[in-house]
């Protein structure tokens, strides 16, 4: 099994999958010309006007107000973009990835209520995101079949057959008041390493800086006057900025607002805490178009609270969203577990996780003598007070699976020197170099294996899958102790 993925990462480096932004011999996918979505030859206004460009990244199924932690929710973010494109008619809405994982809400649908949500808004393009991912490509392509607008990613390579993934478009064309308007999208070509190696096995995140200098290239020849890149990513390739007018980054949720070569490059948070907004101003008997840079920027929740626009929830997604609820959620996430004494921190609750993942280890096999668990997969602390399967599931939300393996001790050393959150054992003995021991970890770090020899080394023929999640084992922890403390941890 190893050996064929090993020929498999040998046969696309002979292609050219070479190191980010190296530009002069990127990959350059064939058929990267496509078929652009049928446009009316609708006239220009003769009057100049604006164009505004919103953008969501890395909204991970915030769909719930939670004004304690600046959530804006969906409700109140579709009555601030309607608002947005009842002013201007020449808004558009857009989505630079990592929009389905990350709660009960969206997780218990597999991001359905946000494909829908996005629907009624009338998003027109999202580029795809690592966490988009976590479920695999099944779903990817089940909910870009629900989509009213298309998921781009210009770079995702199928290595299975060297074409472009099936599920992913290389970019759209739309229009407004007759201007054509171009969409790319690019997901970071190193961000494989952060999802579960068996969901990303079958794909390649190649670099994208010819690719998007040929689209870009061949919008503009079909009619486009404005060329946006919906990147997912922290940060862009410079090659890229002069065939593009704006640029709207994910991944690392930063709070960005620059200007690079001329160009808006903005990121807006994460968890709906904010919008990115990028106005133009297109002059028709010049046929120019301006960005405009004291119009522009990301709106915190705070900044939009300030401004009065967060007051009002959208009466069509409120129905959409409780029909949800009522329906698929509520029964599974507003499960009561007990209480927590304390506010819970992400570390607190990961010393947590892998205490218990070790008491569940030792269950199974006697011989476990230490759990792993990676800082990033514990991502919201929870309040003291109350605590429902909801917030259990907002704090762990990824289906990694519990695996026991075989280490040998100079790779039990190696785990140790990571950082990691880490329980051994009481009275650990002095580890061995040339003896055997056994850990419980989840797979997304054992899986890492797959792709490097050196890390998270372990001997992959004794590996036990306990198909149990670490989420699952703190539900249950929880209701059978009925509270847990934070200091304790």
């Amino acid at each position: 099994m190893k050996q064929s993925k090993w020929i498999s990462f040998f046969l696309l480096f002979l292609v050219g999958c070479v190191p980010a932004f190296s530009s002069s011999s990127e990959m350059s996918l064939p058929s990267l010309e496509q078929s652009i979505p049928s446009l009316s030859s609708e006239v220009i206004p003769s009057e100049s006007f604006y164009l505004d460009f919103y953008n969501l990244n890395d909204f991970h199924g915030a769909l719930a107000y939670n004004p304690s932690s600046d959530e804006i929710g969906i409700t109140r973010l579709a009555s601030y973009f309607n608002e947005q494109k009842g002013n201007n008619e020449n808004t558009v809405l857009l989505s630079s990835g990592d929009m389905w994982q990350g709660s009960a809400d969206s997780n218990i649908t597999r991001g359905r209520l946000v494909v829908d949500a996005m629907n009624q808004l009338g998003f027109e393009a999202m580029a795809i995101g690592n966490h988009e991912f976590d479920w695999t490509d099944a779903v990817i392509t089940t909910n870009a079949e629900r989509s009213n607008f298309p998921l781009l990613a210009i770079n995702i390579v199928d290595k299975r057959t060297q074409q472009r993934a099936a599920f992913a478009q290389p970019y759209t064309m739309i229009q407004r008041s007759g201007v054509r308007i171009g969409i790319i999208g690019t997901i970071g070509p190193s961000l494989e390493s952060s999802i579960l190696q068996s969901a990303v096995e079958h794909y390649d995140f190649v670099p994208y800086g010819t690719l998007v200098q040929e689209a870009s290239t061949y919008l503009k020849d079909q009619g486009a006057k404005l060329i946006i890149l919906l990147n997912h990513d922290g940060s862009v390739n410079p090659d890229v900025l002069p065939y593009v007018d704006a640029v709207f980054n994910g991944h690392t949720h930063r709070y960005d607002v620059s200007t690079v070569q001329g160009k808006p490059v903005f990121q807006a948070l994460s968890n709906g805490r904010a919008v990115a907004h990028a106005r133009f101003y297109y002059d028709p008997n010049s046929d120019l178009m301006t960005y405009m840079p004291s119009m522009s920027g990301v709106y915190t929740h705070d900044t939009l609270v300030e401004r009065g626009e967060l007051q009002t929830e959208d009466e069509a997604m409120a129905t959409l969203y409780q029909t949800y609820l009522d329906e698929e959620i509520n029964a599974i996430k507003n499960e009561v577990l007990g209480t927590a004494v304390g506010n819970f921190t992400t570390t607190q609750l990961g010393r947590l996780a892998v205490e218990t993942m070790l008491t569940y280890g030792r269950a199974v096999d006697d011989d476990v003598i230490a759990s792993f668990h990676n800082f990033g997969g514990v991502r919201a602390p929870i309040a003291a007070g109350e605590v429902t399967y909801g917030d259990l599931y907002k704090s762990f939300p990824f289906d990694n699976e519990l695996i026991i393996a075989e280490v040998t001790g100079s790779e039990l050393q190696w785990w140790m020197s990571q950082n990691l959150l880490m329980r051994t054992i009481d009275n650990m003995p002095s580890i061995q170099t040339n003896r055997t021991y056994k850990i419980i970890s989840i797979n997304y770090l054992t899986e890492k294996h797959w792709a490097a020899e050196s890390d998270y080394p372990h001997n992959e023929n004794t590996i036990l899958n306990t198909f149990e999640y670490v989420r699952e084992l703190l539900r249950i922890r929880w209701l059978e102790v009925g509270s847990l403390t934070a200091s304790n941890y």
